[in-house]
């Protein structure tokens, strides 16, 4: 018994409008992604219904196993890119092993994305402290309650460490532990990606150099 498939060809008559919209506010290619990004990351703040900050980072075990899930930004600069979280946790034991990782932004809101790759290193430890110290009390005790990436046996073995926690650092400052950490993402390339009509979409890829950065087209 033989099965025919039928392909149905779609043949795209490409107008006036069309062509406009393919072609119109294409990605520059200038000499600094930083300042792009800045841009985008502006219209992704007064776009994006849920946090805007977050982004996907992706790491690598010591045995080349890849894993990613999502951190939010909280500052950037033309130095790097800055995330907080648990040293002790799967991604910061992997960071440790392999510092490469790569970070991605999608604002669907805004049909782009921005895609890293880089070297994370450990920020200084005051500016770790300064940044605890500003979050809200709950999440401070959350810091200290909570093993992350270790095995919990239920839901309540958690919620009873955050209240032995919270009611230890009652009326007193909630010192950082010293286990949790800033990281920065220094990159070596920022691509950025701009949908279009008919999957013809825009992409330009920076490299960094060792002054300054070079850019470049790429297929979509």
């Amino acid at each position: 018994m033989f099965i025919y498939l039928t392909i149905n060809y779609v043949y795209i008559q490409f107008n006036s409008k069309n062509c406009y919209k393919m072609n119109n506010n294409l990605i520059p290619l200038n000499k600094d992604p930083i300042k792009l990004f800045a841009k985008w990351y502006t219209l992704a703040k007064k776009n994006e219904l849920n946090d805007p900050n977050a982004m996907n980072l992706a790491t690598v075990s010591k045995n080349n196993k890849p894993s990613s899930r999502i951190v939010l930004l909280k500052y950037y600069s033309d130095k790097g890119f800055e995330f907080y979280t648990n040293s002790f946790s799967k991604k910061g034991r992997e960071i440790d092993c392999n510092n490469s990782v790569a970070l991605n932004f999608y604002w669907k809101s805004l049909q782009k994305q921005i895609r890293i790759e880089g070297k994370v290193f450990k920020i200084e430890k005051h500016r770790s402290e300064e940044y605890f110290q500003s979050r809200p009390t709950e999440s401070k005790i959350g810091a200290w309650a909570s093993s992350q990436s270790k095995l919990l046996k239920n839901r309540s073995e958690l919620i009873k460490k955050f209240k032995e926690k919270n009611k230890k650092f009652l009326n007193k400052v909630i010192d950082r532990p010293v286990y949790w950490s800033g990281y920065i993402v220094v990159p070596k390339l920022i691509e950025f990606w701009n949908q279009k009509p008919h999957r013809l979409h825009d992409r330009v890829e920076y490299r960094k150099k060792r002054i300054g950065w070079v850019s470049k087209n790429l297929y979509p």
